[in-house]
């Protein structure tokens, strides 16, 4: 559920407005110099850098950077879990299917 193994294309944009982009996202993860954001549901991520030492806002009950914010949303738009950075390649969760009921 939280693997990321299939690399994310400009197709995964195609709903979403600028300046979200495959490129954008990928400046993003160089600039912060991430790893991987994982979604965990209900407004919860966890951001991780290289160094596997989690990024966090800097000081108590504020934001994240407000580009990292506009990732979140895409994540959260697009049902995406995981996002993650490895050897300049951007790889993305499965997107879970709805169900019916």
């Amino acid at each position: 559920m939280y693997g990321a193994g299939i690399e994310l294309t400009e197709e995964d944009f195609e709903f979403s407005k600028p300046p979200l982009s495959k490129k954008f996202i990928r400046l993003v993860f160089e600039k912060y110099q991430l790893e991987y954001i994982a979604y965990f549901g209900e407004n919860m991520f966890y951001v991780s850098g290289q160094n596997s030492e989690p990024l966090a806002p800097l000081y108590p009950s504020s934001r994240y950077p407000e580009d990292i914010e506009l990732v979140f949303d895409f994540m959260t738009r697009e049902r995406i879990r995981r996002i993650k950075y490895e050897n300049g390649v951007l790889l993305r969760s499965s997107v879970p299917e709805l169900s019916d009921s």
